[in-house]
């Protein structure tokens, strides 16, 4: 005799990729957050260009930085950009960390 599908377990592997797909983006949102955060709170005795491009070495994204142009176009050592800044490296990030 066949047993009928059980209507909770159809794909179980759905299920586990979704809650997988879930925490794994909630693990990346932190990490980039805190990527951010550390940016943000880049000391003053350092010049803010060469601290975000340790950053994205230490990342192994120098390459895709230099390549989409991140350092250019900006005054990276004027502290009044560093908002703008922010946004552009937050966006960098989103869309390189993945």
């Amino acid at each position: 005799m066949k047993h009928p599908p059980n209507l909770n377990c159809r794909n179980p592997t759905l299920k586990s990729m979704t809650i997988l797909n879930k925490e794994t983006e909630l693990k990346r949102a932190q990490f980039t957050q805190e990527i951010l955060d550390d940016i943000c709170n880049a000391p003053g005795y350092c010049s803010f260009y060469s601290f975000v491009s340790n950053r994205m070495a230490a990342l192994g994204l120098q390459h895709k930085a230099k390549k989409e142009k991140l350092f250019e176009n900006e005054d990276w050592s004027n502290r009044n950009n560093k908002e703008k800044l922010m946004k552009k490296i937050e966006k960098f990030l989103n869309e390189n960390t993945k």
